[in-house]
């Protein structure tokens, strides 16, 4: 005896695509507080839309899902802070909330912000703190990994 499974719905699998990043931070002595000798400013931003965040192949408006966030450790500061912001709600059908306020990123996954339907080029901004003038000069990276979950 044969057993067949048909589905008379269409499958759907959710993509995420994000483009961008913040390459351009150059620390120097423009960026102590009062010139020579003294500390370094609090924290450093990116520009509002340094990565730009699309998710889609949703089943539609009423699809929702969640992007949550993670480092991966390779060459980074050990004291240093990276968090990120949505700076805006990108363009598409459906809805996107949460995220709008700096949240810090950590090696394991973290909700960052969530919506429904397809939505494109959400702009998200970065944030780096707890730099000292006791750290080496040097070139420093790390990976960020956005992650689209069907909720």
């Amino acid at each position: 005896m044969r057993s067949f499974f048909s589905s008379q719905s269409p499958l759907y699998a959710i993509d995420i695509y994000a483009t961008g990043g913040w390459t351009d931070l150059v620390i120097n002595s423009f960026h102590l507080r009062g010139g020579a000798g003294s500390v370094l400013a609090d924290s450093f931003e990116s520009n509002a839309n340094a990565t730009m965040i699309s998710i889609t192949g949703t089943s539609g408006a009423s699809d929702i899902w969640e992007v949550q966030i993670r480092k991966s450790a390779s060459s980074w500061v050990s004291d240093a802070t990276l968090s990120v912001e949505r700076t805006g709600d990108g363009d598409g059908g459906g809805s996107i909330s949460e995220g709008t306020s700096y949240i810090a990123v950590g090696e394991s996954d973290v909700p960052f912000f969530r919506g429904s339907g397809d939505r494109t080029y959400v702009p998200v901004r970065y944030k780096i703190s707890g730099l000292s003038i006791k750290v080496p000069p040097g070139t420093y990276s790390d990976l960020i990994t956005f992650t689209v979950v069907d909720r």
